[in-house]
């Protein structure tokens, strides 16, 4: 029966046309009101928001759902109990085990400095293969063998497992040469994972010949991505996957686009030109875990194409990882992706960096060549944005853990101030 309704939900995003942004948007206006009616009717946090317009619900995030959490699930839930059932799971590496009432409980990778949870029924899940597989594979005909090159397996993974689909999970927790030769062993025909997982399969590839190759769970930047698609000779596919949903994919044409079929996106914009901006989430199929007006740390930078989905020219970073630079009474913000661009002008060789700012005016680079074109390039990033001097120290290439999203910018005096206060 599950298969069926898999199939269902596959034809059903597989199929379902909008001939123009007006249209899709009508039908997203009455998807949403039917759903914020439910959810204010199951939902003890949202139950004096009943028959308020979506621009009248309060801007949520990953502080404010975790304080009422309690208060805002559908399925009565409690945080602490959900927390151990998923701390448990990762310890014991036994993930079918973080299922209560049916519901698949999972967390976060703490990025931004706080772990949280995220639920899926099991209809949720069913909702989510069919339409991931709708989004990415060209049909359910041929048989995909796909690899999920993860820090943590789930049950919300293993929904994927079915018929003439095999499923492979590889915990990238593990030494490198223990999964790598159990992915060889698999022979994917697809392989999901982060940027440096893959990356890793590219420089050890022993034969891995994927037909699809698809990065997901952090920042993958122009250089990366070009020696990946070197590597294995095909296009790198994107998936925007977070707890927060299945927010955006690559089409056909390798352009991402935001999946305005499962979610509605407000930009709170970021600069005065409007290029880029953090999204306002609200998915209108979740109903455990209601996703409404959610802000997201992540910086989009706005796509310039005309579609009915709205695209995506790149997902740049974090919010917090913007460098905030001062010289005397002068200071800058500085976005992920020009730190990205200015480091790629250097050399069209792959670099491995990371460049994280430490004081307000010291910018620490790791690297594994080329630390003076490095500072030159940065240096001149900087004084077009206003900063005529930086501090530079230089530090041999960072050391990665895959346990944690690589991140190449970072700024670590935005993070002291958060913790502090």
């Amino acid at each position: 029966m599950e298969k069926l309704f898999i199939l269902f939900y596959f034809l059903q995003s597989k199929l379902r046309r909008f001939s123009s942004r007006t249209q899709l948007l009508k039908w997203q206006q009455h998807k949403i009101k039917r759903h914020l009616k439910w959810v204010c009717q199951h939902s003890e946090f949202y139950k004096d928001y009943k028959n308020k317009p979506l621009n009248e619900f309060p801007i949520m995030n990953k502080s404010i759902m975790m304080e009422n959490f309690n208060a805002l699930n559908t399925a009565n839930l409690d945080k602490a109990e959900l927390f151990e059932l998923a701390l448990n799971a990762e310890k014991t590496r036994q993930f079918d085990q973080s299922i209560i009432n049916s519901i698949t409980v999972g967390l976060s990778t703490g990025t931004s400095g706080q772990r949280g949870l995220f639920l899926a029924s099991k209809n949720e899940r069913v909702k989510w293969t069919g339409t991931i597989f709708a989004k990415l594979l060209p049909n359910l005909k041929q048989k995909h063998r796909i690899a999920l090159l993860l820090r943590a397996d789930s049950p919300l993974y293993q929904t994927a497992g079915k018929g003439r689909i095999q499923f492979h999970y590889a915990d990238v927790t593990q030494p490198l040469e223990q999964w790598l030769a159990q992915l060889v062993e698999f022979n994917p025909t697809v392989i999901v994972g982060s940027a440096q997982a893959i990356q890793l399969c590219a420089q050890h590839k022993q034969g891995l010949n994927p037909t699809t190759v698809i990065s997901a769970a952090e920042v993958l930047t122009a250089e990366d991505e070009a020696f990946i698609e070197q590597a294995f000779n095909k296009p790198v596919k994107q998936i925007y996957q977070c707890t927060e949903g299945f927010l955006a994919c690559s089409d056909s044409n390798n352009i991402m686009r935001w999946n305005e079929d499962n979610i509605h996106i407000e930009p709170h914009w970021l600069n005065e030109e409007k290029t880029h901006y953090s999204p306002i989430i609200t998915d209108f199929r979740r109903k455990t875990q209601p996703i409404i007006r959610y802000l997201l740390d992540d910086i989009i930078e706005a796509g310039e194409d005309s579609g009915v989905f709205k695209s995506i020219k790149s997902i740049s970073g974090r919010c917090g990882d913007r460098l905030h630079l001062q010289n005397q009474k002068t200071s800058a913000i500085i976005l992920p992706d020009l730190i990205y661009r200015a480091v790629s002008y250097v050399s069209d060789e792959l670099i491995d960096y990371r460049i994280t700012q430490t004081q307000r005016n010291t910018v620490v680079i790791e690297s594994d060549k080329l630390f003076f074109e490095i500072k030159e390039s940065l240096s001149e990033l900087f004084y077009q944005q206003g900063i005529s001097h930086t501090n530079f120290l230089c530090k041999d290439a960072p050391v990665w853990n895959l346990n944690e999203k690589r991140r190449r910018v970072v700024n670590q005096v935005v993070a002291l101030k958060q913790a502090e206060s």
